[in-house]
């Protein structure tokens, strides 16, 4: 019996660094696609299809508290998605972030490593 499916593919890549301002001009220079929105700790470049490159600041905030690149899943219902992960064991180290069109969440796998999960406006809520 095939197993539904939880997570889509990646939509979101995040990276967190340092220097906000050294990286804008670096993968802005990569990308070659102007900045769609920013703000003070943080860059979005979109790269067309709802994929996105998202530069965020190194903060106290546990998603973003060390460098480092981190991936974002689609998926097609938050709440039950998130539900289903804390369910399996996965760690949850945020609520949803409840953004009208897009609300997203994140966790960590077994070696610590940090992702999102994110509700595309186009699946549905």
């Amino acid at each position: 019996m095939p197993v539904e499916r939880l997570l889509g593919w990646p939509t979101w890549i995040g990276v967190v660094v340092d220097d906000l301002e050294r990286q804008r001009r670096f993968w802005g220079d990569l990308l070659g696609v102007p900045e769609d929105h920013s703000a003070s700790d943080f860059v979005d470049f979109e790269l067309g299809g709802g994929r996105s490159f998202e530069l965020i600041e190194c903060s106290s905030e546990p998603q973003y508290d060390r460098l480092r690149f981190q991936v974002g899943f689609e998926v097609e219902d938050i709440d039950r998605a998130r539900n289903e992960l804390i369910e399996r064991g996965v760690e949850s180290i945020s609520e949803i972030f409840p953004d009208h069109e897009s609300p997203w969440a994140y966790f960590r796998d077994p070696e610590g490593n940090v992702f999102e999960i994110r509700q595309r406006p186009w699946l549905g809520r």
